[in-house]
């Protein structure tokens, strides 16, 4: 079934036809259109679906979302849909109704009062007598209990109808439609107060008001003290947003094919390994450099999660990328809040194309350029207040960071499918999946490794990531203690405002010499790590898009993960998983990997291909970019 044409408007995917390209489009699809729903949209629905996500996920879920006001014909057509008109719900009635008359359709009528529906056969079988009325139903106003609904599927269902007209009024007829979709047989279409207007309980505004976007006038005449402050707020803030709306599509258009100027908001410094946005944010800034685009990334003044010594100055321009230095406070509850609000004031005097920001806690000040008009993407990389290092004023500000990035960003994007369904159930919220990339490094043989840690190749297991309570390093020392082998295990990383967990796993090791803490690691020590473990082990319990993970698979490592959907969407079939947090499955697994170094090869063999082929830099970078250019 071929869709007909939409056009986004305030978020609400809105068709762009005809009174007669619509009867036809439901004539050819009716089969396929069983059990599925059509709304019909005003500017009312749109700003109620733009003001409250769970009703525009119910909106943009219909099978069509027509175009029932006149004010939404005329957005279509001013965005460049030149033969969008407008097809009420009243009007499109007896245009399926005289189809129905030669084609035999039944019809279904649910909702409005019994008085009502009376009145309504009786003026429809007077006007078209040989139309089909399966049944008409006024339910009572209260929510029908799961009995009462199932005896209401069962009862429409009998009657074998192909469209089932509702009239419940907005919003709630748009939520009985979904609700019920793919329960009832027929197609659903939502018409409010038309079976007012067949019955003759309601008068209908004249035609030449309805073509001068009057009908809200003449409905206000009619019901004041109900309909003033609903159409004063929903006019007003339809105009508003619409307005703005246009204003940014236009700002888009003059983007195309123009160098931008870029900012980038969110990490702590580059170049760093300090925590994946930082490797993201490098790689993503080096690459729109050398395609022509001009990017400064705000570097954050501060300690470096290992300590002083791994800070890198690099001045004020870094592979072309320009680095402005943002103070703040060395206090972990406050430095980054300060940061933030710091680093976008900054930006906002940038005179920037796009500002993008990276990561939830400084979302906190989106909202800031996008109220001067700044077109804003935001990369959600974790669920990060989930995380256990931050205390409770923290995932506070962290969370409030994920709802601005919600609400305001112009575009938000995740880094796992599983994201998506969180933003889209959470906050109704349609989100971007790209994923971090990863190039194929080069293979280093032991050389500085057997000199600090006396390792030798393929002579131990690996965990290389910032030593923070959700990477589930207790887990696996746990798990490791209780292995009978000869590998090793190498904890490399840095901690991460958690030196008291550190000291926790420091504690949990003593005795055990097989266990070795390198602290936080780069350069030759990192790639030598990669290029010689037995297997990769990943034991978390929250990720975003582990950056790890993608390193260890391209140097053809065997990885061992949690079964975390951030993790299996990652290695698909090409690495092992344990239950998450099962201490008990992790030592199986890795008694198993111990045991079994043909198990092991498999893995190695296939790993950097599949995950250099999967995860590539370049597509992630033309992809964002298209992002900033509104190409998505």
């Amino acid at each position: 079934m071929k869709e007909l044409e939409r056009c986004n408007i305030l978020g609400t995917n809105i068709n762009v036809t005809n009174m007669q390209q619509t009867v036809a489009y439901l004539e050819e699809n009716l089969e396929a259109l069983r059990g599925s729903y059509i709304c019909v949209s005003n500017v009312h629905t749109t700003v109620m679906a733009y003001r409250d996500p769970f009703y525009r996920q119910v909106q943009n879920q219909a099978a069509m979302a027509l175009p029932d006001g006149k004010p939404l014909s005329i957005v279509s057509k001013k965005r460049g849909h030149v033969k969008a008109e407008r097809v009420p719900g009243p009007d499109l009635m007896p245009k399926i109704f005289e189809l129905s008359e030669k084609k035999g359709y039944r019809h279904f009528f649910y909702g409005s009062k019994p008085e009502t529906l009376e009145l309504l056969k009786e003026k429809l079988l007077y006007h078209y007598p040989s139309l089909q009325i399966a049944g008409m139903y006024s339910p009572p106003f209260r929510k029908l209990d799961d009995k009462e609904d199932a005896q209401v599927i069962q009862m429409i269902n009998e009657t074998r109808p192909d469209f089932i007209w509702i009239a419940l009024g907005a919003p709630k007829q748009e939520i009985w439609m979904h609700d019920h979709k793919g329960k009832l047989s027929g197609v659903m279409i939502g018409v409010g107060a038309a079976f007012d207007f067949h019955a003759g309980t309601v008068k209908r505004a004249p035609g030449w008001m309805q073509e001068l976007c009057l009908e809200w006038f003449y409905r206000i005449l009619q019901d004041p003290i109900r309909l003033v402050p609903r159409y004063f707020s929903t006019n007003l803030t339809f105009l508003r947003h619409v307005h703005r709306e246009t204003k940014n599509r236009e700002r888009l258009s003059a983007l195309s094919g123009k160098s931008l100027k870029i900012a980038m908001i969110g990490h702590k410094r580059i170049p760093s390994r300090e925590g994946g946005v930082e490797i993201v944010v490098y790689e993503l800034a080096r690459r729109m450099v050398e395609k022509g685009h001009r990017v400064d990334a705000y570097n954050r003044r501060g300690g470096h999660v290992a300590g002083k010594q791994f800070i890198r100055s690099v001045g004020k321009n870094y592979n072309g990328i320009r680095i402005i230095t943002i103070p703040t406070l060395e206090n972990k509850s406050f430095n980054a809040i300060i940061y933030s609000v710091l680093a976008t004031i900054r930006a906002l005097f940038g005179g920037y194309d796009v500002i993008h920001f990276h990561a939830e806690g400084p979302c906190i000040m989106l909202w800031l350029p996008k109220l001067f008009g700044k077109r804003v993407i935001a990369t959600i990389h974790g669920l990060d207040w989930q995380r256990s290092k931050w205390g409770n004023f923290a995932s506070k500000m962290l969370r409030f960071g994920e709802k601005m990035a919600a609400k305001h960003a112009d575009e938000v994007i995740v880094l796992s499918e599983h994201m998506q369904k969180y933003f889209l159930n959470t906050y109704g919220r349609e989100t971007l999946f790209i994923s971090n990339g990863i190039s194929k490094p080069e293979y280093r043989p032991v050389q500085v490794i057997k000199d600090r840690w006396g390792l030798e190749k393929e002579s131990y297991f690996l965990f290389l990531a910032r030593i923070v309570p959700e990477k589930g390093v207790h887990y696996l020392i746990e798990a490791y203690k209780n292995l009978k082998t000869d590998k090793k295990l190498v904890i490399a990383g840095g901690k991460s405002h958690t030196g008291e967990y550190f000291s926790q796993l420091i504690e949990m090791a003593a005795g055990n010499d097989q266990i070795i803490f390198t602290d936080f690691v780069g350069g030759r020590d990192l790639e030598e790590l990669f290029s010689n473990a037995y297997a990769f082990v990943l034991p978390s319990d929250v990720e975003g898009m582990a950056i790890s993970l993608l390193e260890a698979m391209s140097y053809g490592n065997c990885c061992l993960v949690s079964d975390i959907p951030e993790n299996t969407e990652v290695v698909e079939d090409q690495a092992l998983t344990f239950q998450k947090g099962q201490v008990d499955d992790l030592k199986q697994k890795l008694q198993d990997l111990s045991d079994h170094p043909e198990t092991v090869k498999r893995y190695q063999e296939k790993a950097a291909d599949f995950i250099c082929r999967k995860y590539d830099w370049d597509k992630v970078t033309d992809r964002t970019l298209d992002v900033y250019y509104g190409r998505k």
